[in-house]
């Protein structure tokens, strides 16, 4: 693959001229508006939402560039087509005896850009120094303590992909090393190797660790405190979705519990607009995750209280 000059290629698909597409990206790293949300456990997660002009160059380099970049099979997350990827991964894991669940600490501020030209010249592009100023200065973050990818950029994803593709196969040479019979998916920064084989995860999480300093980009730390192993007799949750003992895929008592609340108190008009806006969201999703679960909400509620409360957006 031969990148001539990757701003002249944004400047086309955008239809603005270069030196005005230039001009854009000089000033991208500094157009974020940054906000925090809390995390799951404790603390808080730094959201950096690009500025529109900033957003336009980002998805011009996915559609024309970053498209061309290689992604592993094992990686589920960001895939452009495939429908319902939290259940795909989940239902990749269904069936086995044994799990492990692997996160990283701080990963996408973990890819800086230099992983990202190595990623290049491993597909066999050639990069200018024009080119990988352009590309650091639209994908990256700026000089704020934090070089690396920004989490709420819509191009961050597709890079992650990219720039894990060999990190992902010695992932996979990895647990089929350990078990023939195995299973190896990343979801963004959440891994999960899932066996028949007793004692196998164990050592999979120990082959991780080994190989870690090994490779040679991104260079990733393991975040221990969310290390998980689970086997079919215990409660085993792959991407927020619960795996039933039988091998089922599904929401899980306590979120079928919060739907059930919210499409009751739809009924009645009580929801103020952002609940609205997330049970619209979390139908749709369920029509996806666990269509059965869905259909007994139409049974208990009707088809076109369910069809109103799907199409609720806000106000």
């Amino acid at each position: 693959m031969k990148v001539e000059s990757i701003s002249e290629t944004v400047s086309a698909y955008i239809g603005q001229a270069e030196t005005d597409v230039l001009a854009i990206a000089r000033k991208a790293p500094r157009k974020y508006k940054r906000y925090l949300i809390p995390k799951k456990r404790k603390g808080m997660r730094a959201i950096h939402h690009p500025a529109k002009e900033t957003k336009a160059l980002q998805y011009a380099l996915m559609e024309t560039v970053l498209r061309t970049l290689r992604v592993h099979d094992s990686a589920v997350a960001y895939r452009r087509n495939r429908r319902a990827p939290l259940r795909r991964n989940a239902a990749a894991h269904a069936q086995w005896e044994y799990s492990i669940k692997i996160d990283f600490h701080d990963f996408f501020h973990s890819i800086l850009p230099d992983d990202l030209f190595k990623t290049f010249r491993a597909n066999g592009a050639s990069l200018s120094q024009a080119d990988r100023v352009f590309l650091t200065h639209c994908l990256f973050l700026g000089p704020r303590g934090i070089n690396g990818l920004p989490i709420g950029a819509p191009s961050s994803p597709i890079v992650s992909n990219a720039v894990m593709h060999d990190f992902d196969e010695r992932m996979r040479i990895l647990a089929n090393s350990l078990s023939p019979h195995s299973v190896y998916t990343r979801y963004a920064d959440d891994i999960t190797f899932s066996t028949d084989e007793k004692g196998a995860c164990r050592k999979f999480h120990e082959g991780v660790r080994r190989l870690l300093p090994q490779i040679e980009y991104p260079r990733l730390r393991l975040n221990p405190s969310k290390t998980v192993y689970a086997s079919r007799g215990t409660r085993r949750v792959v991407t927020g979705l619960v795996i039933t003992p039988d091998g089922r895929v599904s929401l899980g008592r306590a979120k079928k519990r919060y739907i059930r609340k919210l499409l009751f108190d739809f009924t009645w008009n009580r929801l103020g607009p952002a609940d609205r806006s997330f049970l619209s969201g979390y139908l749709a999703f369920i029509m996806d995750v666990e269509p059965d679960f869905y259909n007994r909400l139409v049974i208990k509620y009707t088809a076109e209280t369910v069809e109103r409360a799907l199409k609720a957006h806000g106000p």
